[in-house]
Order: C-alpha cells, then structure tokens, then sequence
C-alpha cells in the first residue's frame, strides 16, 4: 500500500422507483446531479456508473471528451455500479456517492479520505446506520467481497460494510470535527421524492 493512496470517486446514475428521471431534476437551477458531480471533479478524477436508460442524456449534458462513463451492465443498483467500478478503475480507494445528494461537502470528503489506514476496506459513516452511500471503499476489498455477494442475489450495497465492520474505520456523524464542516449534516440529505426535493430546496 502506498503512504498516499490514489482515491477516484464513483457516482451511480440509475432510475429510480421514487421520483421519475431523478438525475435530471432539476436543484439550484441545475440536473440534480451535477450538484455533487462538480463538487467531487474538484476533488478526484470522477466517474459516472451510468444505467443505459439515463447514460444517452448523461453524455448530451456533458461534454463526452470530458466525462468518464462507465456502463451498467448489471443493472441491479448501487452495490453492482461500485462492483463494476472496481472491476474498470485502477485506483486504491472509491469515493462513493449517490447522484441525489445535492449538498455534498468539499470538507467533510476531505475529512474521510484522511481516514485512511492501511490495510482497511474503506471509511463509512454511522447515524442509526451505516451510509453506504457516502463511503470510501478500497477498490480490491470492493471485488473480493461484492462479487460473492452478487453471486448469491444479494443486492443491497449495505451488506457490503455489514457483513465486514471490523474491515472498515467508522465514523459517528456526531463526530465534532464533521459538524465543524457542516453543523446541520445537510451533506447526508438526499432526493428520494418531491416532498424531499421542497423541502431541501429550502435549506440551499
């Protein structure tokens, strides 16, 4: 392992059952995804696991020479976009986050990747749970753990950090130093329905 890891972040771009085209919602007068995109490409090279019914629009938005896309073949959510990330990227470290989350925080991100240590399979915050979807997970962890879980029908990409706790460093969200960031750990709230979406459009 190296003293400075490369990190690359990973952003899944999939339908959702909730809210109908929720990439393309639009917040703050953009897609809602381009919220924490353009927050995380000032950070990490960034790639997009994109689901092949919104990856057509994703690449009219963006400039194609300049976004990095991977296709979701598996189309079985967030725990098959990080596998497929693993399997494509060449990094240490994924920084994992959900294209819902308008208010991702340039410090708190920061904060995580200083987590680090050797040998762990990734950094993870707890509330009452685990989020899975604002985690760092370590790319070679990522493709011994979730392809056995794929094999066995298991989808769900919390699985991955609670069948392995001890892998992973985790953080209270209580933590004084993430609340030094952002007092309100609006950086966690997501868009899952349009009451969500009123709703956070008033704390922006």
């Amino acid at each position: 392992m190296r003293t400075n890891p490369t990190i690359f972040a990973v952003m899944p771009m999939g339908k959702s059952k909730r809210m109908e085209n929720k990439p393309f919602v639009k917040f703050n007068d953009k897609f809602i995804f381009m919220n924490g995109y353009e927050i995380l490409k000032e950070i990490f090279p960034t790639f997009l696991v994109c689901h092949p019914e919104v990856e057509r629009k994703v690449r009219e938005i963006l400039n194609e020479n300049e976004c990095n896309i991977i296709s979701d073949t598996l189309n079985i959510g967030p725990l098959g976009a990080l596998y497929l990330a693993a399997k494509n990227l060449t990094c240490d470290y994924i920084f994992f986050a959900g294209c819902d989350m308008p208010f991702l925080n340039t410090g708190i991100i920061k904060f995580m990747c200083g987590q680090i240590a050797h040998n762990i399979g990734g950094v993870v915050l707890k509330r009452e749970k685990f989020e899975p979807l604002h985690a760092i997970y370590g790319r070679k962890f990522v493709l011994e753990t979730a392809e056995k879980m794929i094999k066995n029908n298991e989808r769900k990409i919390s699985g991955i950090i609670e069948k392995n706790t001890d892998k992973f460093k985790v953080i209270d969200i209580n933590n004084s130093e993430l609340k030094n960031f952002d007092p309100e750990i609006k950086f966690l709230n997501d868009i899952d329905t349009a009451d969500d979406l009123k709703k956070n459009m008033k704390k922006f």
